[in-house]
């Protein structure tokens, strides 16, 4: 039997004006054609046309408009220029993006099916698609939905949200779910836009971070007391453009899910393709709509169908509009947008990430900062390695990144920092300024400041479609106030010239002829008003964006504090005053104790630095580096000059050929020192990042537990009484220190070992599930790696192979791992299986994000795209 698929409601229309593909030069040709689009309703039903079997689902959605009709409807007129993406340009017709678009108030008509279902069909889905006013004929409304008995209903609400007559029909009764005339609670889907919340009043952040979405969703999403009904619905997806969604499930106790492109924010999409196409929402739920009906009964399919939902939307956006074969008319390749998802220029489901999101904790304000690095990885340090080893684009498999020009940034804290200053500077430059954009750039020396903030701003400028000029002016180093109205003078020039100056202050509060913050006198009013004396002539700069780099102080909070213990306090907060913004730039090394995210920014920067020294070092795109060298250079908590550091280390490393970071290419002992604690670089290639007491803690459970092993193996009581006699077997206060060392190197090496199984040792942590058993495949590869690891131990304290004795340091197991009997490799297995249960009380092994169940050669594989 088919079923129905009923789609109704408000079906908005579009006036094209678009170019012809021949000359405007060929007199008997207009240069632009006109053609009328719907949107809303009928897009959606044309969508589900080609989207549903036909012998299966049978769509009715709103009649085409009659010739009056026509001419009465009429929502906007839209100008559109054919499409520059080449990559959008494939198959047949040209392609056009929204060039301009006026939106008419036209008081919204509900659209009915063009045939009403009848009582005895099966309706496997009632599409609503609401408008931004109430329907005149909202009562046509109210009785579709009453005469309806769909099996799912999907409302596509506008602002106002959660009010309404029709709202009213559909939402769950009051008094229990009883009425006939209601849907199955379970069975109501809403969906609405970010922008549709925010309009009633519900503040969520715009392109920040998702951290920052989903905190500002978890604790504002119930502001706004009207919001009541939708907040408590079944099922609730809220839409932030078409690069993430969040799926809220108010009648269960299941945490919000998060569905997100990890290398975009909110908008970031529709900017890389050219702006935003109008029916991007009604690709979401046509798509959403085809996937639930057609699932197989008895599953929901939700998440899956919001992932497809998000992919139809993308490919509208990335296609735009297109003419016809036949008719050159303008409209929406629907068969592409509703098609498959292999093509990766079209987008598919691989781009997106999913995720829950700790509601509970969040509110309760158990997070701190809550990250989706910490939550997804769990081990900053694992995620460092990966960066390094396998790309910077890499780490989008796992957590957000953000990139702005050649700066590629991981860490939540300087994403919003950075994106707060994109959206600023693309803000003003799309504006008619007519005085300058000031920023404070605040960090420590040698992290990076000047060249972050120079990167943020120029793709700003870049993506507002502006040609710039940079200057740096060095503070720190002139000595006459001529200096800097010479500079300025230039940066007046270049706005004369028609381009944007884009002016770096390096050391803005050095001091001027002993004179502490005394270029600030000087700096000041063009800073207030874009003007500056000049040899007694007022002259004026124009608009230009100015980033004021502090000599001094690491952020803001220095330089306030520091200010009000010099005479110039009052100079600093005029200073301060007159800032549009701020950036305090977190650097390559530790800020303190809780700063555990500083590997991965590092990871960043030695990836790139890696890059660029040595090509020979990457093979596919994946760079071969010892591990010890790798967890030395990442895990050093400072080096003495910052990034110019690390820099020089890399330079002056012996890798020009080779295709391995090999220890033996790392600077000698005394020239490292130039640049880091020699000591504490020896410390960190161990990887040992617990305590002292805590390593000495396993190191004895490890002894034990060999010990207890091995003399359980014997089966007479000669053969215990033999083994008992070994000096290596000698309870732990009266072990040699030889052995000491060796259950001590061995405890050293578990969180290097896990970490091949994409695990770390941690303290307790509630949002994580311990791992209570290792994988057959795991067990295996650690107790190989455990092997080779005693070997090399051995060799290099001059063990040899030969009959076991202490005494002469000779022993037969000093063989490759695939040679020991399997009796000897079980006891390699037995100690590696007893890291699950030996670490002290208040520390576990977790699994880091979402791992491959199985394990190659090479060891676990992460995962492009994870369902939850």
């Amino acid at each position: 039997m088919v079923s129905l698929v009923v789609v109704a409601g408000d079906s908005p229309r579009d006036l094209l004006l678009y170019p012809t593909q021949t000359s405007s030069t060929h007199q008997d040709r207009q240069p632009f054609k006109i053609h009328k689009l719907d949107r809303g309703a009928r897009l959606i039903a044309d969508l589900l046309q080609v989207a549903l079997d036909k012998e299966v689902h049978k769509v009715h959605g709103p009649a085409s408009l009659s010739t009056t009709e026509d001419e009465q409807r009429l929502n906007s007129i839209t100008e559109l220029e054919i499409s520059s993406d080449i990559g959008a340009n494939v198959g047949p017709g040209q392609r056009f993006r929204v060039k301009h678009q006026r939106n008419i108030h036209t008081p919204p008509t509900w659209d009915p099916p063009a045939t009403p279902p009848r009582r005895e069909d099966r309706v496997a889905a009632l599409v609503l698609q609401d408008a931004d006013a109430e329907f005149p004929n909202c009562e046509d409304a109210v009785d579709l939905v009453r005469a309806v008995r769909p099996e799912t209903l999907i409302y596509r609400m506008t602002a106002p949200l959660g009010r309404g007559k029709i709202w009213d029909a559909v939402r769950p009764s009051p008094h229990g779910f009883g009425d006939d005339r209601k849907v199955p609670v379970d069975k109501l889907i809403v969906v609405v836009s970010a922008d549709d919340i925010r309009a009633d009043g519900v503040e969520l952040g715009y392109s920040m971070s998702w951290e920052k979405t989903c905190e500002d969703f978890v604790e504002n999403l119930g502001s706004n007391g009207q919001l009541d009904t939708l907040v408590t619905c079944a099922h609730l997806i809220v839409l932030f453009g078409c690069d993430g969604a969040i799926y809220h499930r108010g009648r269960q106790m299941s945490e919000p899910m998060l569905f997100f492109d990890p290398q975009s924010e909110e908008g970031s999409f529709e900017r890389r393709h050219g702006g935003h196409v109008p029916g991007m929402l009604e690709a979401f739920v046509a798509r959403l709509t085809a996937e639930l009906v057609q699932a197989p009964p008895g599953v929901v399919g939700m998440e899956d169908a919001i992932q497809h939902g998000l992919c139809a939307a993308r490919r509208l956006v990335a296609l735009g509009y297109r003419n016809g074969e036949v008719h050159d008319w303008a409209k929406y390749p629907v068969t592409e947008i509703m098609a498959g998802y292999g093509d990766a220029h079209h987008t598919g489901r691989r781009d997106l990430i999913t995720m829950s999101i700790p509601a509970e904790s969040i509110s309760q304000g158990k997070m701190g900062q809550w990250s989706i690095l910490k939550q997804n990885v769990g081990d900053p340090v694992l995620m460092a390695h990966h960066i390094v080893k396998e790309g910077i684009l890499s780490a989008a498999n796992w957590i957000p990144i953000a990139r702005f020009g050649e700066l590629t940034v991981v860490d939540r804290v300087e994403i919003e920092a950075y994106r707060a200053m994109f959206n600023a500077t693309s803000t003003y430059m799309s504006s008619e300024p007519t005085s300058p954009l000031n920023f404070g750039i605040f960090g420590a020396r040698g992290s990076g400041k000047s060249f972050a903030a120079v990167q943020v701003a120029t793709s700003a400028a870049v993506a507002s479609g502006r040609q710039v000029q940079h200057f740096e002016i060095y503070l720190s180093q002139a000595s006459k106030v001529e200096d800097l109205m010479n500079a300025l003078n230039a940066v007046r020039d270049s706005t004369l010239s028609g381009r944007f100056p884009l002016v770096y202050f390096n050391g803005f509060d050095s001091p001027l002829g002993g004179i502490p913050f005394g270029w600030l006198d000087h700096l000041l009013p063009p800073l207030l008003a874009g003007r500056f004396l000049d040899g007694g002539e007022m002259r004026h700069t124009g608009p230009a964006i100015f980033l004021l780099s502090s000599a001094t102080a690491s952020s803001l909070d220095d330089l306030r504090d520091e200010s009000f213990r010099e005479r110039s306090a009052v100079k600093v907060q005029d200073l301060i005053s007159c800032l549009h913004g701020y950036v305090d730039v977190r650097g390559f090394d530790r800020l303190d104790e809780a700063d555990t995210l500083y590997p991965v920014r590092r990871a960043v920067a030695l990836r790139h630095l890696l890059e660029r020294r040595e090509p020979a070092l990457q093979v596919k795109g994946k760079i071969s580096i010892d591990e010890s060298v790798l967890d030395g250079l990442l895990l050093m908590p400072t080096y003495r000059h910052g990034y110019r550091s690390l820099k020089a280390i890399i330079t002056m490393s012996n890798l020009t050929g080779k295709h391995h970071f090999e220890r033996a290419s790392l600077p000698p002992e005394g020239q490292l020192s130039l640049h880091l604690d020699y000591s504490t670089f020896a410390q960190c290639s161990q990887y040992n990042m617990l305590s002292d007491e805590i390593w000495e803690y396993i190191a004895e459970r490890l002894h034990e537990k060999y010990v207890a092993h091995r003399l359980s193996m014997a089966k007479t009581e000669e053969e215990r009484l033999e083994l008992e006699s070994q000096t290596s077997l000698n309870a732990w206060p009266w072990l040699d220190e030889e052995f000491k060392e060796s259950a001590r190197a061995h405890a050293a090496d578990i969180p290097r070992k896990l970490r091949l199984i994409s695990c770390f040792v941690s303290k307790t942590d509630d949002h994580r599930t311990p791992v209570d058993e290792f994988r057959p495949k795991e067990l295996e590869l650690l107790a190989e790696r455990e092997h080779e690891r005693w070997n090399a131990e051995r060799l290099q304290k001059q063990w040899r192979l030969g009959e076991r004795n202490e005494g002469q340091r000779t022993s037969p197991f000093l063989v490759p791992w695939r040679d020991l009997e399997k009796i000897w490799q079980d006891i390699d297995r037995v100690m590696v299986n007893s890291y699950l249960h030996i670490l002290p009380h208040g520390y576990a092994v977790y699994r880091a994000g979402k791992i491959d169940n199985g394990i190659s050669e090479s060891g676990p594989k992460l995962l492009t795209h994870w369902t939850m």
